[in-house]
């Protein structure tokens, strides 16, 4: 429950993604775009593609 809540509070704060593939670490899952649009959701453990962000 506490990596969701961390998912909503980084929505919130109107984050900035790079153009180009990246991947966010929420400790449980690992959410993965590209540009400005998320794209999947990883489990932890699997391997995401893209740049990580803050």
């Amino acid at each position: 429950m506490s990596d969701l809540l961390a998912l909503q509070e980084w929505v919130m704060k109107g984050p900035t993604a790079p153009e180009g593939d990246w991947y966010k670490d929420f400790g449980s899952f690992i959410l993965c775009g590209s540009g400005q649009f998320p794209k999947t959701v990883l489990e932890k453990g699997m391997k995401p593609y893209g740049d990580p962000i803050d």
